[in-house]
């Protein structure tokens, strides 16, 4: 399973936005990601998956690409 490039890259931006704990991602309001820098359509379906992935404790599986 090889990993995720643009998972890890989207990840980077959440913890640079001050988001660095699980618990602190998986309450994002949209507000909250759309006051990040630089942010695109594309990356916020990418945080929403992480979202759900955190959710269902499946962050690894998130990572690597595979499907919910």
């Amino acid at each position: 399973m090889a990993v995720n490039q643009k998972a890890v890259r989207v990840l980077n931006k959440v913890f640079e936005a001050g988001f660095t704990e699980e618990k602190a991602i998986a309450a994002m309001t949209m507000d909250d990601i759309l006051s990040m820098q630089g942010i695109t359509v594309a990356e916020i379906g990418i945080i929403n998956d992480l979202q759900k992935s955190i959710k269902a404790n499946k962050v690894i599986t998130f990572l690597g690409g595979g499907a919910e």
